[in-house]
């Protein structure tokens, strides 16, 4: 026997009832996709902030001291690797960070600029002095050489993919701006230099 006929109007009950799950499942579903959406955006801005993922790794710096990246907190900073005995791209990177520094400066800005090693093996103290000396680079920079672990990690979280040829490190361009507070804000890479100023506005 039929249960819509014995009651009138069951059948439009079930129906709406049905409507109702559905509609309850959609919006099930939304909820867990808004949650899953803030997490990942969390997650992102963690996995983007300088000083929580590298604030207290030890580094030594062109005149011998130790150095963590904590001691720029409350800066800006502008950063990149290099090594002393490249001969192509590192220039372009010191290049491209002396026109930065310039822009930066005529909009007042305090700014920390950091240089770290690829090759902290060989990169010594007194290397990096010869390196800024060698090409008149400003005495207010930072030349930071460390551990060969902490090197490759600040590498892959700076996204600078690096390889050793022969006695040579082949390595990408790319120059991150920081925050005061070590959220990440730009990518300079090489085809931006001349729009730096635009990339520069508003940091």
């Amino acid at each position: 026997m039929d249960r819509h006929r014995l009651v009138p109007g069951l059948e439009r009950l079930d129906s709406g009832s049905r409507a109702g799950s559905a509609a309850h499942a959609r919006l099930c579903r939304l909820v867990r996709l808004a949650f899953a959406l803030v997490a990942l955006s969390f997650g992102a801005a963690a996995s983007a902030q300088l000083f929580s993922r590298f604030g207290d790794v030890h580094w030594v710096d062109s005149d011998g001291a130790t150095r963590t990246l904590d001691d720029y907190r409350g800066r800006p900073v502008v950063m990149t690797l290099a090594y002393t005995a490249c001969r192509k791209t590192c220039s372009s990177s010191m290049l491209v960070m002396r026109k930065m520094q310039e822009i930066l400066a005529r909009q007042g800005r305090d700014v920390a600029f950091v240089v770290v090693s690829y090759d902290p093996a060989r990169d010594s103290p007194a290397e990096w002095r010869r390196y800024r000396e060698a090409r008149r680079l400003p005495a207010s920079w930072h030349f930071l050489s460390g551990a060969e672990a902490d090197t490759r990690r600040l590498a892959d979280f700076l996204e600078m993919k690096y390889w050793v040829y022969d006695e040579h490190v082949m390595h990408d361009f790319r120059i991150v701006v920081f925050d005061a507070d070590g959220n990440r804000k730009r990518d300079i890479l090489w085809e931006q230099f001349p729009d730096l100023e635009r990339e520069l506005a508003g940091l």
